[in-house]
């Protein structure tokens, strides 16, 4: 069995940074390797399955993101969104820190962030934090009852500790379920995971 078969089972300890790393390797290359249109069919299934989601449902202001290579594409969300009057917000990196701040902008309005991702533009107006209702949260792995492994940057869950009154509602390809992921106290437990495939609801002790 290979590292990344191991750690796709569950069968390491994944507490080491090097873990991290090669569950993360094992778990890119799959999703990349699900061709463009059939992403966008999977997307546009998980945003039907938000619905699902109270917390999502009765959000009036909502975070989303701009896809970063093969992640959830949401901006069929975002129509979804806008069309019954939520207000959508977009994070970019506060300089010098690791965390996120959320400004107001239109998809179409985003361009390229310091970290290569779109984010909203410097003249877009920020919104406090305890004003947002829910945020959609990518990743690269996920488990059954709620974990989540990012990109290694830790931004989301710096500004996620910050947010307790936000419901995080992560959403990926259900092929990004793994059995199990390391858990740390500064990890950012989610509230509800959707896929293509399923609606996980999971209730969070602070909030």
């Amino acid at each position: 069995m290979s590292r990344a078969e191991a750690a796709l089972s569950g069968k390491v300890d994944l507490a080491t940074g090097e873990e991290k790393r090669v569950l993360r390797t094992a778990l890119l290359a799959p999703r990349t390797a699900i061709p463009p249109a059939e992403r966008l069919e999977r997307s546009l299934v998980i945003a039907a399955r938000l619905e699902d989601v109270p917390a999502f449902r009765g959000a009036r202001t909502l975070a989303l993101y701009a896809a970063l290579g093969a992640e959830v594409d949401p901006s069929e969300v975002a129509s979804r969104a806008r069309s019954r009057g939520v207000e959508l917000v977009f994070p970019r990196v506060v300089p010098g820190e690791r965390r996120l701040a959320f400004a107001r902008c239109a998809p179409d309005a985003l361009v390229v962030g310091p970290l290569g991702a779109l984010a909203p533009p410097p003249d877009a107006p920020e919104l406090p934090g305890d004003e947002v209702d829910c945020v959609l949260v990518p990743g690269v792995a996920f488990t059954e009852d709620g974990h989540r492994l990012g990109r290694g940057g830790g931004y989301y869950d710096a500004t996620l500790a910050a947010m307790p009154r936000a419901a995080r509602v992560g959403v990926a390809f259900d092929l990004q379920l793994v059995p199990a992921l390391p858990s740390e106290a500064h990890d950012a437990r989610l509230d509800a995971l959707v896929t293509e495939a399923r609606v996980l609801l999971f209730r969070r002790e602070s909030r």
